[in-house]
């Protein structure tokens, strides 16, 4: 078990620097990838900072789990899952609005699905 927790731990670290990093230098191109409509993504002022202050938070999060010690790194790993949770949920929202291309909200819907299945998993130990 603690071997399995050290894994995902790691994981989730790890992806979580890599995801934040490629969107910290090119927040554009990761909204076009994310299904943002092609002349927002070029043309919004203000996307390329939002999308750069998510990005910061995913890197610190990723960092702290990888420095934290083991038994304190489950809490951590615990908030990255929920504010994945939070995220993946807004990005649902906005879909029922219209806002967010379909590709988007299928993406979503997976990283909602792994996230909630990992905190039931975490939980029930």
């Amino acid at each position: 078990m603690a071997r399995d927790w050290d894994l995902t731990r790691k994981s989730i670290g790890t992806l979580s620097i890599w995801l934040g990093t490629g969107a910290l230098f090119a927040p554009r191109a990761i909204t076009s990838v994310l299904g943002v409509d092609g002349s927002a993504a070029r043309t919004d002022t203000a996307l390329p900072l939002l999308v750069r202050l998510i990005a910061a938070r995913n890197i610190a999060m990723g960092a702290a789990l990888l420095v934290t010690p083991a038994p304190q790194a489950r809490r951590t790993t615990e908030v990255t899952m929920l504010l994945t949770l939070l995220d993946a949920a807004a990005v649902l929202v906005a879909r029922r609005g219209g806002d967010v291309a379909d590709r988007s909200a299928g993406l979503s819907l997976v990283v909602l699905g792994t996230a909630a299945a990992g905190a039931v998993r975490w939980h029930r130990r």
